[in-house]
This record gives C-alpha cells, structure tokens and sequence, in this order.
C-alpha cells in the first residue's frame, strides 16, 4: 500500500511540473513602459487652463480606447491578463478635448469611465475586479480626469505631456504621463503608453485565498495602461463595432448557376493566406432531406494551419483585440497543454475543440472570405460519404480500411509512443475527391436534434466503427481530465479525435482578369 501510496505521490508531483513547464513565461509589459508621474493632491479636482477659444470635441465609447494588462508570478513565473474599457462591452466614457482651432493642438481634457463595466479575458478576473476589492463600483462607479497639453519638446513632433487630477476609488492624485498626437486634416488621434501604479489609488486584492493561494502579494504592482482616442473634426462618426454576440455578415456576392459549379474550388484564408480545396456534393432531386442543390464539402479536416491563427487571434492588430475577442466569447481560450498532443501540427487535422469553437471559426472564416462556410449537416455527411462510393450504414472492408482511412490498426507512431493522426489528404479519397471521412478525426455535423455529433471513424477507432461510428458529445467524460473548473467550453482533453469539416452552400465567383 504505501509503495502504491508513493507511485500516486511521484506521478501528482511529476504531473504539476509538467503543467508548470507548459505555462508561458510572460513579459511584464509595464516594465518596459514610462511610470505615470503621481503626487498629492488636496483632494479636489483642479480645473485645467482656461481656452475661451478652444474648439470641443466630444469623447465617447465609441471612439476612445482604455486597455491595461497586469500581471502576477507564480512559482516564479509571470502571468499576464488583459483587460480594459470598451464601447463593445457598454462601457461609458465621456468628455471633452479642448483643441486650438488654427493648429488643431490639443488644449485640454475632461474624461470619465464608468469602472462596472471593464472587460477582462477571464471571467473569473472580471467578476473579482469589480467584487474583491481592485475597485469599488458600488461607492465610486466613476474614474474622472481633468487636466492639460504641454508640449515635450525634448521627445520630438507631436509628443506631449499631460498633467492634471486624477479621482479613482475615491482617491484624487495629481499626475503627468506622456502623449503622442497625430493630426490629420479631418481627425485628431491621441495615443499614450505608459505605467501606473495600482497601490497608489488602493486598488488591492482584499479577500485573500477567494482564489486559492493568491493574495494581493503575488500581484505585480504596476500596471501597463494604453489610451487611444480618435476624434474626428467633422463627418462621420467612427464605425461603431458589432454588438455583443453578434458578428458581421459576410458581404453578398453573385452566384453562378448551378449547372455551371465547378467540380472543386480553392480557398484562400486572406489573413493568412492558407489554403483549403472543396470539393463539390451533387444534388438529389426531390430528396427532402439533402435537397436538390449540390453543395461542397472540405477535400480534407480542417487542419491546424487552418485553425489555430484563429484561436491565437494572429489575424488581429493587437493583443488587446484578442482578449476582447475572448471576453466576448467570439474566439476560444488559449488551450491548456500540448494542443496537438505531440502528434504534429502542420498539415494534420485541428482536433479536440467544442463545436462551439467550430462553429465559430466558420463565422470568422465566412466574415474573412466573404463565403459562408458552416458544419454539415448529419443529412449532408452522409450524403458525401455515399455519393463518394460509401455505404455509411456498414464498416469499410479491411482492405478499405487500410487504404482509406487512419484507424487504431495503422496510426501507431513509434516515435512518440502513441496512437497518432496523420497528415490530411494521406489516405486514398472516395470517389468524389473526398479524403479521410472514414478515420483520422471524427467531425463535428449539426442538425442531430439536442444532441451535439460527430461523425466518421478516427485515429482510435477499432476497424469495426469504420464508418458507421457516431458518437454523442459527453461534456464530462470528454472532459474528465480538464485541469480547471469549471471545466472549458471551447476544449476536450480526453476526446482528442474530435474535429471538423467544412461545408460551403455555393463557390465563389472569380472575375476574370
């Protein structure tokens, strides 16, 4: 007993360095920003220089930025969040910049932010900001500033430095950080990067152990803050973002008839400029379940070079857009671990996401192509499967098997010890161009009633389950193994042969040159 009690021992502790050496050393990025300069104040917030002249501007939501990241060390290591203010999650921020009207320099400034309504790319950060302590919405819902423009001239055009009072938490400070400011003949943009420290304004983590082993210690003091406002002087109003849970339809464009589809098409992602093939489904005429109109399906599973700069928002301007994706439950988590559980990522089947997080992928991808693309539909993959040569209501043959699919008997790889995917496209495809709908992944299809499916056999399945295997999504068992609770909505640790395929309703139309 106590030898088995010690083996139980060595694999906890092994496995907490395993997780510890996955965890991402993060730079603090407010170690490498200029620390906002900040001294008493008496208390009451000083009007800045009067300019009788000065031409307003109205600062909104809708055109001002607020992000910050902090950090925190565990065992040694830097972990960085990010959060902020934003109109996409009803944010209120309002005030005035003070212009000269010849030069369109700026005079001064009055802004407010509503604190109970920051974003954060953790729910469970966003709730303790405004809960715990870091601010207290309830007794002061309101961060206000007022100050004025001096021009630093040491630091070059269009560098300035801001000085004025500044109320949050109940505490008014006075404090000078630095500016840039780009004028234009239509708009002026304000853009500032600089350091604050979060004791200063008693934002303190106050119920210590709400989290575990985390006190307010662990948290790093400084906190990186980024301001951007972009005001126009006359015209239309910046575009407002989509709404929360919405995303944009992709544009409209005119299709060719059917009788003229081509056979297959290629895709380009733009944002990355990877590429997928489609291949084209016929029709059914008078068959109620598929339709009469043909349709395409991906030739292969969506494979990590497809989806993971996706997850990892690597088609977005900046960090900060990535945890608001994130907030707003547009983009999954970052994965915990390996994600492609060492079988490889490149040209090989993206594998463990929720259906959700396959779900939408094909809306970012419809937005970034202009084409909607969406899961099949049960009906549909099984009308690929047999239009293909298939019968989906019988397992392959073993000589099927062995040349179409990549299942339990031949995905053994040696070199890392494990039952293994192999690169899409490997195995010989159906009769319609079709590759590894028989193993590899099993792919997520819709339309199953309450139930969430995935079809096809995959890299673990017995030759039996070739291709008949249909299996129920099971949030527990799938996810048994998750490390954090509640349990991830966008990844399954233990149903690593989850994956997808794509369907698109029509093929684009290519202008000739």
């Amino acid at each position: 007993m106590k030898k088995k009690l010690a083996i139980v021992i060595v694999a906890l502790v092994a496995l907490v360095g395993l997780v510890y050496l996955l965890i991402p050393n993060a730079r603090d990025e407010a170690k490498d920003l200029t620390s906002m300069q900040i001294s008493e104040s008496d208390g009451t917030a000083q009007p800045a220089a009067a300019h009788s002249d000065a031409m307003q501007l109205s600062i909104s939501a809708q055109n001002t930025r607020v992000d910050f990241s902090c950090a925190k060390i565990v065992a040694g290591k830097t972990l960085l969040v990010r959060g902020g203010w934003s109109e996409r999650f009803g944010s209120e921020i309002e005030g005035t910049l003070g212009v000269d009207p010849d030069t369109h320099k700026p005079l001064t400034i009055q802004a407010k932010v509503r604190i109970d309504s920051l974003w954060s790319e953790h729910d469970m950060l966003t709730t303790a900001l405004l809960t715990m302590g870091f601010f207290r919405p309830q007794e002061h819902p309101w961060a206000a500033f007022e100050g004025s423009f001096t021009p630093d001239d040491s630091s070059g055009a269009g560098a300035y430095q801001v000085a004025g009072d500044f109320q949050l938490n109940g505490i008014t400070k006075r404090i000078s950080f630095p500016v840039t400011v780009q004028n234009e003949a239509d708009a002026i943009h304000i853009n500032s990067a600089f350091s604050l420290d979060r004791k200063a304004f008693d934002v303190l983590f106050k119920e210590e152990g709400a989290f575990g082993l985390l006190t307010d210690s662990d948290i790093v003091d400084m906190v990186a803050v980024k301001l951007q406002v972009d005001l126009p002087f006359a015209g239309e109003s910046p575009q407002v973002p989509p709404e929360v849970g919405q995303t944009e339809q992709p544009s409209q464009q005119p299709q060719l008839d059917v009788a003229d589809w081509p056979a297959m098409f290629i895709e380009t992602i733009p944002s990355t400029q990877v590429q997928f093939e489609m291949v084209l489904v016929p029709g059914v005429p008078g068959d109620s379940a598929t339709g009469a109109r043909p349709f395409y399906i991906g030739k292969c599973e969506v494979t990590w070079d497809e989806f993971m700069p996706w997850v990892m928002g690597n088609d977005l301007v900046d960090e900060a857009e990535v945890g608001q994706e994130r907030a707003l439950k547009l983009r999954p988590s970052a994965p915990y671990g390996t994600v492609d559980r060492n079988f490889g990522t490149y040209q090989r089947p993206a594998l463990g996401m929720s259906q959700l997080a396959a779900n939408l992928y094909c809306q970012w991808l419809s937005k970034q192509t202009g084409h909607t693309y969406r899961l099949p539909t049960e009906q549909e993959w099984e009308h690929a499967y047999a239009a293909g040569g298939g019968d989906p209501h019988a397992a392959l043959s073993a000589d099927e098997a062995e040349r179409m699919a990549t299942y339990e008997e031949n995905s053994w790889n040696d070199s890392i010890g494990d039952w293994a995917t192999t690169k899409v496209g490997q195995r010989e495809p159906n009769q319609l161009g079709i590759c590894d709908m028989a193993g590899n992944v099993a792919e997520w299809v819709t339309d199953a009633g309450d139930q969430q499916v995935v079809r096809g056999g995959h890299f673990e399945s017995p030759a039996g389950d070739l291709v008949v295997g249909r299996i129920v999504e099971d949030q527990e068992e799938w996810n048994r193994d998750y490390p954090n609770d509640p349990k991830s909505q966008w990844w399954y640790v233990n149903a690593r042969w989850v994956g997808f395929r794509l369907v698109c309703d029509a093929p684009p139309v290519r202008t000739s040159e």
